[in-house]
């Protein structure tokens, strides 16, 4: 199962507290050995920077060590999915975000199953399965 970015403003940033009760519960989740949640290196960039323009350079360096000591694996921008996600941005007509493109090949080549996301864009990239954090089910 892959995080996005979204996924992770919506656990640092969300005023709802059903929201973030449900994001810890999927963090906990994830976390656990048999689940394999992965976090894109792509991801982790992304959320730096939203964190730090939103809440400054201290807040988000905690929070990066926060994600990059969770437990779960980060998984590095390889080769292949820098390929891959070129082939997904050319076969979408450059319409999905490059970021977009690199996290759904990432989930990709690591054989996950879901993309936790709220982002409308990985929605339409078929090859992966994307599901909002009020549609995922444990």
């Amino acid at each position: 199962m892959t995080l996005d970015t979204s996924f992770i403003k919506l656990h640092y940033f969300s005023k709802d507290s059903g929201v973030l009760k449900r994001s810890k519960a999927v963090l906990h989740f994830f976390r656990l050995a048999e689940n394999k949640g992965i976090i894109p290196t792509m991801v982790l960039a992304a959320s730096y920077a939203t964190t730090r323009r939103n809440a400054g350079r201290d807040v988000a360096e905690l929070r990066f060590r926060e994600l990059v000591e969770s437990g779960l694996k980060i998984v590095p921008l390889s080769q292949e999915a820098a390929r891959e996600a070129g082939v997904l941005r050319t076969k979408y007509a450059e319409k999905i975000p490059w970021e977009d493109c690199l996290i759904a090949a990432t989930h990709t080549l690591e054989k996950a199953n879901v993309v936790l996301s709220e982002d409308p864009h990985l929605r339409q990239i078929r090859e992966v399965r994307a599901v909002r954090l009020e549609e995922f089910k444990f």
